[in-house]
């Protein structure tokens, strides 16, 4: 038995250093995991490494094992990279075949025992299970944010129109009150009441969204967001990553800006930062590049494209949640209101024949100060309140202080070269609108079954996974 488990200790060290991407692939395994689940690069680590556990359970337990959705989503990606699968299999001494399951009820009973027995086999050789990769369908399903049942945005687009509509009803019970103020009166103390409630909106906001914060913020997939993710979950512009990216190549003396303010490329040797590498590997072939043709091609990069696709996910979670729509939907109620009363002093001046020139002009401005503060709410929540957060809890911790990324996060331009901020401000890049709800989440787990087998054992899908699992070793 001692000798047993020294085997497998030696042989999950094996496991532990088995490597996946070749660093200087623009599109290797985890990557190419990361961009088509729009995961994050942590959470696509810790997937990697439960898939690691996994499978080493599969190899060394005479016992059936079951995946999670998760790991059952890493394995399938595994699978079509073929060579490094073998390559895998073979230092676990064991090929572990993928086979669909029939999904027939007689399985249902055995596939339940399966996942019953791997939870155990896992703690007994692991700990405790990370539940946002064995417990959750969807990682992000640990965030423990309810959806709202109502679209913020629909009703962000409507604003104007239901403040009108309101305007009627409130005509109508103020209408004696209203008939009785004179102007400049009603403009001058609708103005002090206008701003006044800005102001205490704004307090509320900033309260709300960080309490909201607090309540996300111990999940392991926020608190290790990278530095690259957190500049753009702040400014919402891929842009801003790259001038991050492309300053540290500058002044490290990779790249260098001509009289003409083109870039051109010193130093072709590869690192060991990805999103640099994938700047270099695009500059390699030119002699110079523009700055904005450079951006334009880099976002398309799969490592680039993989963050903004990961926050956005995340983003749009906490925007679809009911805490936000809560509080955005509190806002909007209370400007609504706010515009319903001078809208009903415009039509009750129009039925009673008075000047409304100072009221429309009024109206105006005060409409476009509503609209926009609604459009900012999104914006103003992660660029301003949780970034505000983050920044206090990162200056504290000192290992981060030497680190380029984490010093952009915490500083943005100011940490920019001179000669090249210019450059970067000239690149154009469109507001993105952070209330629609992004189109490509998660790719789903396959919905066949799976089993795996050393010998002849073979197993389908459990209840909550759409992989069965894998027969123990020999």
């Amino acid at each position: 038995m001692i000798k047993d488990f020294f085997m497998d200790k030696i042989l999950w060290e094996k496991v532990q250093g088995f490597e996946f991407d070749n660093l200087q692939d623009q599109y290797g395994f985890s990557t190419r995991l990361a961009l088509e689940n729009h995961w994050t690069l942590y959470f696509t680590q810790v997937a990697l490494l439960e898939y690691k556990k996994f499978m080493f359970l599969a190899a060394t337990q005479n016992e059936m094992v079951s995946p999670s959705e998760i790991v059952d989503i890493v394995w399938h990606q595994h699978l079509i990279f073929t060579n490094s699968y073998t390559d895998f299999c073979s230092l676990l001494g064991k090929r572990i075949e993928h086979i669909p399951s029939t999904h027939n009820r007689a399985e249902f009973e055995m596939f339940n025992k399966a996942k019953e027995r791997t939870k155990e086999l896992y703690e007994s050789n692991f700990g405790k299970q990370p539940l946002e990769v064995w417990h959750y369908t969807n990682e992000l399903d640990s965030l423990e944010l309810e959806n709202s049942s109502f679209n913020v945005a629909t009703l962000r687009k409507n604003f104007l129109k239901y403040s009108i509509i309101a305007s009627i009803l409130v005509c109508l019970l103020i209408f004696p009150i209203l008939i009785k103020i004179k102007n400049p009166d009603f403009l001058i103390g609708y103005f002090i009441l206008f701003f006044t409630v800005i102001l205490l909106l704004e307090f509320y906001i900033r309260r709300s969204f960080l309490s909201l914060y607090n309540k996300i913020k111990s999940n392991p997939i926020v608190q290790n967001l990278s530095a690259l993710e957190l500049v753009f979950f702040k400014e919402g512009k891929l842009e801003k990553v790259i001038h991050g990216v492309v300053n540290n190549l500058i002044q490290n003396k990779k790249i260098r800006i001509r009289t003409d303010n083109r870039l051109e490329l010193l130093d072709k040797s590869l690192g060991d930062n990805k999103y640099e590498n994938c700047v270099i590997e695009f500059m390699r072939d030119s002699e110079s590049v523009s700055y904005k043709d450079l951006c334009h091609t880099v976002k398309q990069k799969p490592i680039f494209d993989q963050l903004q696709k990961a926050t956005y996910r995340i983003r749009n979670r906490v925007i679809t949640s009911k805490d936000f729509a809560f509080i955005a939907t509190s806002v909007m109620v209370v400007l609504g209101v706010l515009l319903s009363i001078i809208f009903s002093r415009f039509i009750t001046g129009i039925w009673r024949g008075k000047p409304i020139t100072f009221l429309l002009f009024s109206i105006v401005p005060l409409v476009l100060i509503s609209i926009g503060y609604i459009n900012r709410l999104t914006t103003f929540m992660f660029s301003k309140v949780i970034s505000s957060a983050l920044k206090k809890e990162i200056r504290n911790n000192n290992e981060v202080q030497n680190n380029w990324e984490w010093n952009y996060f915490l500083y943005g331009s100011v940490v920019l070269s001179s000669f090249f901020i210019p450059i970067a401000n000239s690149t154009n890049s469109n507001t993105n609108n952070f209330f629609s709800t992004d189109s490509g989440t998660s790719s789903s787990s396959s919905s066949c079954g799976s089993s795996c087998s050393s010998s002849s054992s073979s197993c389908g899908s459990s209840c909550g996974s759409s992989c069965g699992g894998c027969g123990g070793g020999d």
